[in-house]
């Protein structure tokens, strides 16, 4: 199997996508450090003003495994959910190799 990429789109709650970053920093920073980890950023989308878009590309299924029993991922993960109006869609692809 080729990098996984996960692709998340949240609905935040109108006003509140600066708290939502900001509340978010720590657990970017500490998954962009972790060894399998290819990319993990969080994103505008355009003409969304109230959507934001977690990426995220992995080595492969260890690297995610080790970053979901992470500590940082434990503790820092439910961070921000009270700016969070929902989940608009949550898609994990696993890259072919060509």
């Amino acid at each position: 199997m080729g990098k996984l990429k996960i692709f998340i789109k949240f609905k935040i709650k109108e006003g509140h996508v600066e708290d939502y970053l900001a509340s978010k920093r720590e657990m970017v920073q500490k998954s962009q450090a972790e060894e399998g980890c290819i990319s993990y950023t969080l994103n505008a989308v355009k003409d969304q003003p109230d959507v934001v878009a977690l990426l995220e590309i992995w080595k492969d299924e260890e690297a995610l495994e080790l970053h979901k029993n992470s500590e940082h991922f434990k503790t820092l993960l439910p961070l921000g959910k009270e700016f969070v109006d929902g989940v608009i869609s949550s898609d994990i692809f696993t890259e072919y190799e060509l």
